[in-house]
């Protein structure tokens, strides 16, 4: 084109260009892996904080000194290396923004781990914080706010979180003052290929549930709308609102019947009036049945002003409260003991973690 014009960029284009960019930085970062012969001679391991299919994670703290850290280990027998740089170098690349956990460098591999740091959240993920009981409306909202900013954001940057669930937002303060979501382990770029989940999952939206082996979906920010809405709902009442988001799940019908209501009945069913006029507009666009009309995550900023909850807000935690949820306190270094993962040997670390952990 004359004149220095350029072309406008298509969608295309930006998924294109957010998947060959991603691809450069694992390809520059797959020389800068620190090589260690066990990860004790870097990091204290204190405790376990959390355990998945692809591996396990340990509040540690580094032996030169410093704050302590959340350190994911990944069994080289059963995540690739790609697969683990592909992690570290999405969480690198979106850790400026204050609600998206921040992965530290270097990355690490021992002879049977690949391993990262990231923060570490003394108050440990929002499941836990939840226990047998919803959050109080200002941390409520606090939480969605924060969520819908991180979400905004990771989307700008042509990447979808495609895992928006409590378990993977962690927790600064009992105030929720700070939470940041986490474990990007299934973060691709938009338009990726996702496959159908392994199982039921109540985060999924209907479109991911209806898939079958070996039909894929293209990945788009609609994902994470969904996964926000169920979260918040989620916040809100200590439980999931269904087990799987299809019929004849009793719990995802009712939803779905009062969704497509025309006209819409005078009153929502249950569990639904528990919210206000205002979150029920909100949850009904973020949890929209078809992904072309579901409400951004930002829609979260235009509802905060307004009561969510129909009795008004919870008995409120007082500001500036103390103390951490389960085990995951920051304590003193005194008096701590070591977690036994690889000492002594390779051998013995191969052994206490194996290829399933």
């Amino acid at each position: 084109m004359e004149n220095g014009e350029q072309e406008p960029v298509e969608d295309g284009d930006l998924e294109e260009d957010t998947a060959l960019a991603l691809q450069r930085l694992v390809d520059l970062t797959a020389s800068m892996v620190t090589s260690v012969q066990t990860l004790r001679s870097c990091y204290r391991l204190v405790q376990e904080l959390g355990a998945g299919t692809y591996g396990r994670v340990f509040l540690a703290r580094p032996r030169q000194g410093g704050p302590p850290v959340a350190l994911k280990l990944l069994p080289r027998a059963s995540a690739s290396r790609a697969t683990f740089l592909r992690e570290f170098c999405v969480g690198r690349c979106v850790s400026s923004n204050p609600g998206l956990l921040s992965t530290l460098a270097p990355p690490l591999q021992s002879p049977h781990h690949y391993a990262f740091a990231q923060e570490y959240a003394p108050c440990g993920d929002l499941s836990g914080m939840l226990e047998d009981r919803g959050l109080p409306e200002l941390q409520l909202k606090r939480v969605g706010v924060q969520l819908a900013r991180a979400l905004d954001f990771l989307h700008s940057r042509g990447l979808v979180h495609a895992d928006v669930k409590p378990d993977n937002v962690l927790v600064f303060d009992r105030a929720c003052c700070r939470v940041a979501l986490g474990d990007f382990g299934l973060t691709r770029p938009e338009g990726c290929p996702a496959p159908a989940p392994p199982g039921p999952l109540p985060s999924a939206p209907p479109e991911l549930c209806l898939l079958q082996p070996p039909d894929t979906l293209a990945l788009r920010p609609e994902l994470d709308a969904w996964g926000l809405g169920v979260l918040l709902f989620c916040a809100t009442t200590a439980c999931f609102p269904w087990s799987v988001a299809l019929a004849p799940d009793p719990g995802f019908e009712t939803f779905a019947g009062w969704l497509t209501a025309c006209p819409q009945p005078a009153l929502p069913p249950q569990p639904w009036a528990q919210f206000s006029p205002a979150a029920q507009t909100l949850l009904r666009g973020l949890l929209a049945l078809e992904p072309e009309k579901r409400s951004p995550p930002t829609a979260v900023l235009d509802w905060a002003g307004e009561a969510w909850l129909v009795e008004g807000a919870r008995a409120e935690e007082e500001e500036g409260e103390e103390g951490h949820v389960g085990g995951g306190e920051e304590e003193g270094t005194g008096g701590e003991e070591e977690v036994s993962l690889d000492e002594g040997s390779e051998e013995e670390e191969g052994a206490q973690l194996g290829p399933g952990s």
